[in-house]
């Protein structure tokens, strides 16, 4: 599977608290270990940076967790989205 196939097959959960950004990617598990070895926080932040710029989103992730739901056959992705200002920017569109 290419990296592309895995961004297209992500559900995107995004929530707003107190002024701050949460996002949570879903991945099957299966697609997801088809590119990653394991599960570590460094790929984690990786996919997340890979998916924000894939999706032309300027927001810089910060606390990145991943956890695997072995019961949903899963591998969640949370982390919160920090942007200039905490508001949305037109950056790198054209």
């Amino acid at each position: 599977m290419t990296v592309v196939s895995m961004l297209n097959s992500i559900k995107e959960t995004r929530t707003v608290k107190d002024g701050l950004r949460h996002i949570v990617l879903e991945i099957p598990e299966d697609v997801y270990l088809s590119v990653y070895d394991g599960l570590s926080e460094k790929d984690a932040y990786d996919l997340l940076k890979q998916y924000l710029n894939y999706r032309q989103d300027d927001g810089v992730p910060g606390e990145v967790k991943i956890k695997h739901d072995k019961s949903a056959r899963t591998v969640n992705i949370c982390a919160e989205l920090h942007y200039l200002g905490n508001k949305k920017t037109n950056a790198g569109k054209t």
